[in-house]
């Protein structure tokens, strides 16, 4: 009986104690154990990037644009993006001059090839890999802003959906809760700027999204990349879009026109998309 009582005792103090560690530490999506201090370490550094996440309603700039897929353009470009609304990127490879066009709402993506005179009109789906974002997660992946899939861009009114975790001297954002067809999770500096994202299908045929950022600037929207290179799989076609963004304006208003060509184009199919701009 004196045993049996000894090591029940035994068990009791060793249950203890597995009950306060536990209590004492939070564990990440990704199982990882850390201790009140590192916890609040990562909250204030996860803070401190939220505030660099600003809002914004209409923003506007040039630059360059490199198109790989099927074929590879490389010109000059101008860019308007209504927030949550529409991006409007006009190709303009000298003078100023429009030859090319893509335009992406909430349900639809427009390329038109003005010097030959054809154009693709196809659902939104057809360059999201059937991943459920909006136009408002596009502007966010082009101008290298972390996001929660159905919310929006991380900021200080989001930030309790997601979570930093330490990746030596680097971060890793990711949300507390993943949808449940596919991961995602952004890679963070010590900077504090955004490198990276990456968009993992978990089932199906969907491909991965990837883009990757630099020349991150402080401007009146916040942190933003100046330069982003977004690769996935369009219609088939790997397909890759390079943008450097220069002059950028904000609150400015404009229009964009997202109606389909008159008469005298060809609709071409949406395997096509990607080589639409490619010649």
């Amino acid at each position: 009986m004196k045993k049996l009582i000894i090591a029940l005792s035994i068990l009791a103090v060793i249950a203890t104690g597995c009950r306060t560690t536990k209590d004492n530490t939070s564990t990440t999506t990704s199982g990882q154990y850390v201790t009140p201090g590192i916890q609040q370490a990562l909250d204030q550094k996860l803070a401190a990037f939220a505030t660099t996440q600003g809002a914004w309603t209409t923003m506007q700039c040039n630059g360059n644009i490199k198109v790989t897929g099927s074929k590879t353009l490389s010109s000059g470009m101008h860019m308007r993006m209504i927030r949550d609304r529409a991006i409007y990127i006009s190709v303009r490879p000298m003078l100023g001059i429009e030859i090319a066009k893509l335009v992406i709402t909430n349900d639809s993506v427009l390329v038109v090839d003005k010097y030959h005179k054809r154009y693709v009109a196809e659902p939104l789906s057809i360059i999201t890999n059937g991943i459920p974002v909006t136009v408002g997660t596009l502007q966010d992946i082009f101008l290298g802003r972390a996001f929660i899939v159905g919310t929006g861009t991380v900021n200080n009114n989001t930030k309790g959906q997601v979570q930093f975790t330490a990746e030596g001297e680097h971060f890793r954002l990711e949300p507390k809760q993943q949808p449940s067809e596919f991961n995602y999770e952004f890679a963070i500096n010590a900077k504090n700027q955004l490198q990276s994202v990456t968009v993992k299908p978990i089932r199906g045929k969907a491909t991965p999204y990837t883009a990757h950022y630099s020349n991150v600037m402080t401007t009146l929207a916040g942190s933003i990349a100046h330069h982003a290179d977004v690769n996935a799989q369009v219609g088939g076609t790997n397909f890759g879009l390079a943008l450097d963004l220069k002059d950028i304006t904000w609150g400015t208003t404009f229009t964009i026109d997202d109606s389909k060509p008159s008469e005298g184009y060809k609709r071409l199919s949406a395997q096509q998309i990607t080589s639409i701009l490619g010649q």
